[in-house]
């Protein structure tokens, strides 16, 4: 199909599943990693438009795309990258989305200790974060200092940080303050090892079939709350600075010659 007639196509009227595909490798492997660490949460999975696990539902919703390589190549072509395209990202985000569903499944931000470690969950989430690159007090596992941004990423960064086979954070993490949030939860989930989680649900927060809006839609809206179609404000200054030929210093030397001041600001 041209990417005309996929964008016209509604998400219910997509036949795509994760059985059958690479993605059910990929959720097999994450439920393998929790049995190794001796919880007894498997947090079921589903199609959905976005990666996300719902609060109070320790489940995960994969986005669709990921389920057929022709909707990946849309995917690109639409915001210019796939995120979880590839088997390493996708099990670093499903980590990061098995903290949050491991959060509701034993119901962790209500405890006390979970509050004097990571903060408040009841924190209003903030359209935008600043961010403090430098800062050990978070540990460093999706990028853009995801960590920094909530309480509740804070606990699922470092959960993933935990979960991951072999990624030797106690060394990895020596001297930084966030080792005493990863010994936390390496303390925690020791004790709910076994445990049989108190919230079960399996409840599927906006599955495939029921959206009914068309990929057309979704994308414009995707493309226009990460500022995809921006205007190219900036396009005629940056061809004046990386154009070629004449006696001009190139961007490339240029940026090489400053790097330590760079670096430095």
């Amino acid at each position: 199909m041209s990417d005309e007639d996929l964008l016209s196509l509604r998400f219910c009227d997509l036949d795509i599943r994760i059985e059958g595909t690479w993605l059910e490798e990929m959720v097999d492997r994450l439920h393998w990693e929790l049995e190794e660490k001796g919880l007894r949460v498997r947090p079921h999975c589903w199609l959905s438009t976005e990666w996300f696990s719902p609060d109070g539902v320790p489940g995960i919703a994969i986005p669709f795309y990921l389920a057929h390589p022709r909707l990946m190549n849309l995917e690109q072509r639409q915001m210019y990258e796939v995120e979880g395209g590839a088997r390493r990202s996708c099990m670093r985000i499903l980590r990061h989305e098995a903290g949050h569903a491991i959060d509701s499944a034993y119901r962790l931000r209500r405890k006390r200790r979970w509050k004097s470690v990571f903060g408040r969950a009841s924190v209003p989430y903030p359209d935008s974060y600043r961010t403090h690159p430098h800062s050990r007090e978070f540990v460093l596992h999706l990028g853009w200092w995801y960590a920094q941004s909530h309480p509740v990423e804070d606990f699922s960064e470092t959960f993933a940080v935990w979960l991951k086979p072999g990624s030797r954070w106690r060394s990895h993490y020596k001297d930084w303050p966030a080792l005493k949030k990863l010994e936390f939860v390496d303390e925690l989930m020791g004790d709910l090892a076994g445990a049989t989680p108190p919230v079960r649900s399996k409840e599927q927060a906006d599955p495939l079939s029921k959206v009914r809006r068309t990929l057309r839609t979704h994308y414009r809206q995707k493309r226009k709350r990460y500022g995809v179609d921006l205007p190219d404000v900036y396009a005629r200054h940056l061809k004046q600075l990386f154009q070629t030929g004449g006696r001009r210093e190139t961007a490339y030397s240029f940026l090489f010659r400053v790097k330590g001041d760079l670096r430095d600001l």
